[in-house]
């Protein structure tokens, strides 16, 4: 069962952001991707349904600017576990396309790229690990088609260095909501296992967020008790270096890596190495170990001994991700692209009043012809 537990005593304000008019799934596009809108020729098609386009206002990453607003402008908030782990896919997608030769054997055993006619299935018999896809696409009670095509076409574009695709056409939150249930949460919570073993970045990762995920699982036990200080931390704005155009609490724990896969979240140990007769778990927890020794001091807000970042709202990375894809429209070939990720707060009414004072990040997937 979903859970909703009050955070702030602040009264819920209205979206403001819903005067404006609806807007084309073109200019969401335009406006939340303006890095790809340019090479758009003609968009062929998106996830943005009628019913939901009057709802959605655009944005550059919409899980973190989501929650941002919530705290800043008191709005009631609602995720679920889909759009967290939505969130994770495109950081992580960032790091691997970054470091793709470093990778390539943790995924594929070929070199240079293959062509693959799209989709899942292709890759699920293209890879190393055949449970990297299952891995990769959500499966939780909240789950969509649309999320589950959002994280294709994010694994897609992770993958993007390793094969070349063709498709064939045929300031205080008021309330909290995390719907779902508490097996979704722990369901994942157990996903994060598999990040260390990428690298000492994905595992120093793998750190920062299982405290905000044990304490989003932790809700469901007491949700009317829930961990207060945890959730009015969510921007941590509590020490004289971090104003109002920066972030330092466990949000940041989102933006790890810029759009170059770039590291941003401070100083990484040495990574231990892996010698024979050593179990994958026991090395990882001692990284782990070794990790929360080392970066202690790379953050000032500090959940569980790990320590988060400040980074500026103006450096906060994309929430999308993006892949070249050949179109075969019967015998004609078009060059396309296929963008997804979190494009979007979507904004609703959750009081009698219907007064519109509630965000939730809203994911959604492009395709379109490119110049």
């Amino acid at each position: 069962m979903p859970v909703t537990f009050a955070v702030s005593p602040v009264a819920a304000e209205a979206v403001y952001e819903y005067e404006y008019e609806p807007m084309t799934d073109a200019e969401i596009l335009a406006e939340a991707c303006m890095v790809q809108f340019p090479l758009c020729k003609e968009l062929l098609q998106s996830s943005i349904t009628t019913e939901e386009r009057a709802s959605l206002y655009p944005r550059t990453n919409g899980f973190v600017r989501t929650v941002l607003d919530a705290y800043a402008m008191h709005h009631h908030l609602i995720l679920r576990p889909d759009d967290v782990w939505i969130a994770i896919l495109t950081q992580l997608c960032f790091y691997v396309n970054a470091h793709a030769e470093e990778l390539r054997g943790h995924f594929v055993a070929h070199d240079g790229k293959k062509e693959l006619i799209l989709m899942t299935r292709k890759i699920h018999e293209n890879v190393v690990d055949s449970t990297l896809v299952e891995w990769i696409l959500p499966d939780f009670s909240t789950t969509t088609t649309k999320d589950r095509t959002v994280s294709a076409i994010v694994m897609m574009s992770t993958l993007k260095e390793y094969f070349e695709y063709e498709m064939q056409i045929t300031c205080g939150i008021p309330t909290v909501t995390l719907l779902g249930t508490k097996d979704d949460w722990q369901a994942l919570l157990r996903r994060l296992d598999r990040l260390p073993t990428l690298g000492a970045e994905p595992a120093a990762w793998a750190l920062m967020l299982r405290p905000i995920l044990r304490r989003f699982l932790a809700v469901f036990d007491n949700p009317e008790q829930p961990d207060l200080d945890f959730w009015r931390s969510v921007v941590y704005q509590h020490d004289e270096d971090c104003g109002e155009d920066n972030i330092s609490g466990w949000l940041t724990a989102f933006c790890v890596w810029d759009n170059e896969g770039v590291w941003k979240a401070g100083k990484l140990p040495d990574r231990p190495e892996m010698h024979d007769g050593d179990s994958a778990a026991g090395n990882r927890e001692s990284s782990l170990g070794t990790i929360e020794m080392q970066i202690r001091d790379t953050g000032k807000y500090v959940l569980d001994g790990v320590p988060y970042f400040t980074i500026s709202v103006e450096k906060i990375p994309a929430g999308y991700c993006e892949v070249d894809v050949t179109v075969d429209d019967n015998g004609i070939r078009l060059k396309c692209n296929m963008t997804a990720g979190h494009v979007a707060s979507k904004v609703l009414s959750c009081d009698p009043d219907g007064e519109k004072n509630t965000v939730m990040p809203s994911a959604q997937w492009f395709i379109y012809e490119k110049w």
